[in-house]
């Protein structure tokens, strides 16, 4: 008789015995049986904890599987285990209830810290994804992080997360493994990414420390130029939200991306509307919410040295990292001059950028194209040559939704290569998916064709296009973006 261990992924019990995949499907699981679902997230899930989420009884799924065969084992304990996490996850909707309602959020962060006192980082995170995924918007789970500090900073702050790492892997008897876990954000490789966005938050913490110190000086024009500086966590939230959040959500973990992007947004909009209102005249009265914002900020660190970067560098395999790296000069720098040199970046780039060529070789030498007798011909490398000549950044996301293709000569707006063969949605911040796809539903249905947006700038005008792209029969094809820069005269654009 075959064995089936409950104790395992879904992704290993299908490897195992591929007949489990069907057997799933006809249970009702039909998200996690999907080819994707599988490659990401159902390397942790396991079925216990999918019926859990989905309602399904296991006495249900166990009958079905020995009907098919199978002898079900470790049940109890991942069962129960299971039902453990959704009860995390009953138990954060609560506070999330308690805050919607208008509660004092001082008294629900202290009862969120008495409850939690003694559960691991590591299963509020996966209890915030499990809500995510039972249908609780991210911009509601968001709430929940200012509740976090709370309970991290009342335990022993940098040391939680990498305490649980060494607790985690010594279960697992491999004490080298654990060592190696607990130094997964320390001795990296001088320009490695992580490394590398370390450094920038350390620039980060020197212009609070200097705002803090302002602040309490009561210079009023002082803070107002620290409050200007600090508008460059705009870009520095970039590269995370472009490079890492879209990697770890096509992984399946998309909770702590979706929240921590949507804090990231908030932190954003605070710099903006305070750098634009404090004034030395303005100082006394709003000095309590720039206390509030370097707080939020330095918060934010931590979060990401702790949560989000152990995160990715624990799933991220070296060729996704060299991708990261190569991106980093693209999106510019934010509170370091330069970044460092990656040198086992620079191997696999090297390596990488090679078989690239070859492939773009034999198609440089057998790629013509034909557009008709009214349009003539092109080579491969002449359509580039041409591409790459158009002051306009041109992006086409095909009919499946996905990054396909771009050109960034005008460099109005960065654009990640890591970007590339990634479903468009992944590239906005949880708030916005929504009117990305409207916009591409109403494409793909003939709703409309196009639409035309400008940047709220009359310095730098910008014009950005959408347009519906369909071939002689009229089928979607995919949308393409046009960014456009124009000169300051044509801001009167904008009246309209």
């Amino acid at each position: 008789m075959k064995t089936l261990d409950m104790r395992k992924s879904v992704s290993e019990l299908v490897a195992e015995y591929p007949e489990v995949k069907n057997i799933m499907k006809e249970l009702g699981f039909d998200q996690i049986t999907s080819p994707i679902a599988l490659k990401f997230m159902g390397k942790t899930m396991t079925i216990p904890k999918g019926a859990a989420v989905k309602g399904i009884p296991m006495e249900k799924i166990t009958k079905a599987f020995e009907a098919y065969g199978f002898a079900v084992t470790g049940l109890a304990e991942e069962a129960k285990n299971a039902q453990e996490d959704l009860g995390k996850a009953s138990r954060l909707q609560t506070y999330l209830q308690r805050l919607a309602k208008g509660e004092d959020p001082e008294k629900v962060r202290a009862d969120f810290a008495k409850e939690f006192s003694s559960v691991s980082v590591h299963d509020i995170v996966r209890a915030e994804q499990d809500l995510i995924q039972q249908g609780t918007p991210a911009t509601e789970v968001q709430k929940l992080c200012d509740l976090h500090s709370a309970l991290f900073h009342g335990r022993t702050e940098a040391e939680v997360w990498k305490e649980e790492e060494k607790e985690l892997q010594a279960k697992k008897g491999s004490e080298a493994e654990a060592g190696k876990a607990v130094n997964s954000t320390n001795g990296l490789e001088e320009g490695h990414p992580v490394a590398t966005l370390k450094l920038e938050n350390t620039g980060l913490l020197k212009v609070l420390d200097r705002t803090d110190a302002d602040l309490k000086a009561g210079d009023g024009r002082a803070v107002q130029q620290d409050l200007a500086e600090l508008r460059k966590v705009k870009t520095l939230y970039s590269r995370k939200e472009q490079l890492i959040m879209p990697l770890l959500s096509q992984m399946g973990i998309s909770g702590p991306s979706d929240v921590m992007w949507g804090v990231d947004d908030e932190i954003k909009q605070t710099v903006s509307a305070l750098s634009e209102n404090v004034t030395a005249d303005s100082l006394q009265e709003m000095a309590g919410d720039v206390t509030a914002l370097t707080k939020r900020m330095r918060e934010m660190i931590y979060k990401e040295e702790n949560i989000l970067f152990p995160m990715a560098l624990e799933k991220f395999s070296e060729e996704q990292w060299a991708g990261i790296y190569q991106d980093l000069p693209e999106m510019g720098t934010s509170f370091v001059d330069a970044y460092p040199v990656w040198p086992r970046g620079e191997e696999l780039l090297k390596k990488i950028r090679k078989e690239q060529a070859a492939k773009e070789e034999e198609i440089l030498q057998n790629g013509v194209l034909h557009f008709g007798e009214s349009q003539g011909t092109l080579t491969f490398s002449q359509l580039q040559a041409l591409m790459d000549l158009l002051p306009i950044d041109i992006t086409f996301i095909d009919e499946n939704n996905i990054n396909r293709f771009f050109t960034n000569k005008g460099r109005v707006f960065s654009r990640p290569a890591s970007a590339l063969n990634r479903e468009v949605f992944l590239c906005h911040p949880a708030a916005i998916r929504p009117i990305v796809k409207k916009l591409l539903d109403d494409f793909r249905s003939g709703r409309r064709d196009s639409m035309e947006v400008w940047t709220p700038n009359k310095e730098t005008p910008t014009r950005v296009q959408y347009l519906a792209v369909r071939n002689a029969e009229g089928k979607y094809l995919g949308c393409v973006e046009l960014v456009e820069r124009f000169p300051k005269d044509m801001g009167k654009h904008f009246a309209k």
